[in-house]
């Protein structure tokens, strides 16, 4: 390949900063579920491996079941992350997945007349926001609260902004806070 031709191709995969707030956010729900269940399952191997030592050194256990625990944790984590790029528009709510897991769409709009209501910080504690959408998918964005792979400031930043914006120009289309449910 040509230097010519390679340069042009780099130049077509290169994607412009978009308008927007630049996120990253990942799958709380999914993460939970295989660390709990993964932990469950590789647990009762665990014991069979250390079946003999478990009575003298129970801490021994304890640090390989907590091992365990973090290593599907911070695994699962990696592999749900997405960078997504959320633009307010007049027709809705745009997100744009830039990179990351490919259990998020490519493409989503959400469109005023679609959606409920809003809660700013989220429904659960591992939510910080929320939109609940009528006949589709409800709209939620997790933040780490502890950076393992990303800029922990920009992105709580870039959050913020989001949510700021979000909040003042929802109540013109009809899409109100909820405080309950």
């Amino acid at each position: 390949m040509s230097e010519e031709e390679k340069k042009t191709n780099d130049e077509e995969k290169t994607i412009p900063r978009p308008e927007g707030y630049t996120i990253v956010k990942y799958a709380e729900g999914w993460t939970t579920f295989v660390v709990l269940f993964g932990g469950m399952l590789i647990s009762p191997f665990i014991l069979y491996l250390i079946k003999d030592v478990v009575p003298d050194r129970l801490w021994l256990f304890l640090l390989l079941y907590l091992s365990v625990f973090a290593l599907l944790w911070g695994l699962m984590r990696k592999i749900t992350e997405v960078k997504v790029n959320l633009k307010i528009t007049d027709e809705g709510l745009e997100q744009i997945r830039l990179s990351g897991s490919n259990i998020y769409p490519d493409y989503r709009l959400i469109k005023w007349e679609d959606m409920n209501h809003y809660h700013l910080n989220g429904r659960s504690k591992y939510q910080n926001f929320l939109i609940s959408v009528k006949d589709d998918t409800n709209f939620r964005i997790t933040i780490p609260m502890l950076a393992l792979f990303e800029k922990e400031k920009e992105n709580w930043d870039n959050f913020a902004a989001f949510q700021d914006d979000f909040w003042g120009i929802a109540p013109e289309h009809d899409v109100h806070r909820a405080f309950f449910g």
